[in-house]
């Protein structure tokens, strides 16, 4: 299983097709936001499916490896927090054909407006799922993404 961390707004590419976007996390009874809050993300898929953070997509190919780690923000000291009873609101989008379950359970999804491009280009559906710790969504039929856990970093003072 290829574990991913993953927060607001950054999206997970699998294959050519699929897009996995956290849209929002939140926590508590009073749906509120925590800064710097996370989710992780378990990918179980055949050997032959490609998996990539989507901002490494659009990294230069001719950039090095030791520019990458010079250009990382040092992180402050810290702990990481778990975060009980939070919720994920994925966005998944996929080609027509392709089946998306929660937990088991098909899920309808909407043609994505601006999804239409030039000829040769298929639609893509958009599946909105609200997630709590452990569901599963499968993608496919050989596909399944699993929310492992919330947390969120705490800086030391």
């Amino acid at each position: 299983m290829l574990v991913l961390s993953r927060g607001k707004n950054q999206s997970v590419i699998i294959g050519d097709e699929i897009t996995v976007k956290i849209e929002e996390i939140r926590t508590g009874g009073e749906d509120r936001h925590l800064a710097g809050m996370s989710v992780r993300l378990g990918f179980e898929t055949p050997s032959y499916v490609v998996i990539v953070r989507s901002e490494l997509l659009n990294k230069r190919s001719d950039d090095s490896r030791t520019a990458e780690v010079a250009d990382r923000p040092r992180r402050s000291s810290g702990a990481i927090v778990d975060i009980p009873e939070a919720r994920a609101f994925l966005q998944i989008q996929a080609p027509p054909k392709v089946p998306v379950r929660h937990n088991g359970t098909p899920i309808a999804g909407s043609i994505l407006e601006d999804s239409e491009g030039g000829p040769g280009q298929q639609p893509k559906m958009a599946y909105r799922i609200n997630c709590v710790k452990e569901d599963r969504i499968a993608v496919c039929h050989n596909i399944t993404i699993a929310i492992l856990d919330f947390y969120q970093f705490v800086f030391d003072e």
